[in-house]
């Protein structure tokens, strides 16, 4: 070996080391390398390749027992979601409870703004005997208002059915944020026996209707053997019936801010009409027996909050004739409401991957247009034998 040039190198444990001259020598010791990496690697694979088939096997029982531990875990976990969502609105509500309670007692007089497309659904009864039953005789009357959406007729007709029970004052809110001669009132009470044109300019003006005739209805239950006394007079409502605009149109200026978003007003708001009239704006209470479909018509719950926006387009569908629907939407004749919503998707760009109709999305759009006041719609009164085409 040495006549080779090969020598034995003692520390290496017999093997042997190549000479720096050797041919190919760097060749060799790649290859070497590349030989004892595989066969560490090989080793690692057969170790976990036995760790593996050393492992029990997991049997169909075991795999259902974790799967219904699975379903049982998610139950409890959407459980305790509902328990808690519950929580806070039952406290969101005792909140505006707290504070109506506050407006009715300090209240001599208590106006009732309901919105003149559904009186009757924005009525709450039971409000109205707890105030009648109150101290102090307190005087109810009932604010019909946003009279510019729905026909003359209509209106006069639920006027004269709600003034059977109490005080009714037709009334249009204010659109502007100047402060001037904002009310009508006077021209608008000699035109209901004159000519309806004038009426149909004054209803699609910016300018408040009725804001007079309240006014003076207020005073008058304010004297008391013509001695003028101050009085406090609270708004009750459901949120988004106008209660802040007839404020502001009643003070000619605005005086507490308005928004199309439910639940805008978040506390008892005070404002002085002059030294004898003060008014309290009362947040709408949201009434948590209602169903989700019945709030979000009524403009309660926001449209983004809506778990399930397709359920009211039936009862949108039944209150609204389909001829304007058509007129409005521009889109082809529909017999259900999945035809309506896509018909709607397909229109409005409302499509999801691959051209599908996004049913949702054109849903809460409705919506949108539905509390907004953009889609017309009315309801008549009990006694009325008029139908709707």
């Amino acid at each position: 070996m040495k006549a080779l040039g090969i020598y034995k190198n003692k520390s290496s444990k017999g093997e042997d080391r190549l000479p720096n001259l050797y041919p190919f020598k760097k060749k060799i010791i790649e290859s070497l390398e590349r030989k004892k990496k595989n066969a560490a690697e090989n080793e690692r694979k057969a170790k976990l390749l036995k760790d593996k088939e050393d492992q029990p096997l997991l049997d169909e029982m075991t795999i259902i027992e974790a799967n219904d531990r699975s379903i049982v875990y998610e139950s409890k976990f959407k459980l305790e979601e509902a328990k808690y969502e519950a929580h806070e609105n039952n406290k969101h509500n005792k909140k505006f409870y707290r504070e109506l309670n506050q407006v009715l007692t300090a209240s001599d007089i208590i106006l009732e703004v309901l919105d003149a497309r559904d009186p009757m659904g924005c009525r709450n009864r039971e409000l109205e005997a707890k105030i009648l039953g109150m101290p102090g005789e307190k005087k109810i009357i009932l604010v019909l208002n946003k009279i510019d959406l729905v026909p003359q007729q209509i209106t006069q007709k639920w006027v004269t059915q709600l003034r059977k029970e109490f005080p009714t004052i037709l009334f249009k809110a204010n659109t502007q944020d100047q402060q001037s001669h904002l009310s009508s009132n006077n021209i608008f009470s000699n035109s209901l026996n004159n000519k309806e044109e004038l009426i149909e300019d004054l209803l699609k003006s910016s300018k408040a209707l009725g804001a007079d005739n309240l006014l003076q209805l207020i005073k008058n239950y304010s004297r008391d053997d013509k001695i003028k006394h101050a009085v406090t007079v609270g708004l009750i409502g459901y949120p988004n019936v106008g209660k802040s605009s007839v404020i502001n149109s009643l003070k000619r200026s605005k005086a507490v801010s308005v928004s199309s978003v439910p639940g805008h007003t978040k506390s008892m708001q005070e404002v002085f009409i002059d030294s004898k009239v003060k008014l309290l704006d009362c947040p709408g209470v949201i009434f948590s027996t209602a169903d989700e479909k019945t709030l979000v018509l009524k403009n309660i719950i926001k449209v983004g909050d809506v778990k399930d926006p397709v359920g009211p387009m039936e009862d949108i569908l039944a209150k609204v004739n389909k001829s304007q629907l058509l007129i409005q939407y521009e889109i082809a004749d529909f017999s259900t409401t999945t035809e309506f919503l896509t018909n709607i998707a397909f229109r409005r760009g409302k499509l999801g991957k691959g051209g599908i109709p996004d049913l949702q999305g054109a849903a809460k759009m409705i919506l949108q247009d539905w509390n907004a006041g953009r889609i017309q719609y009315f309801t008549l009164p009990p006694d009325d034998e008029m139908t709707m085409e």
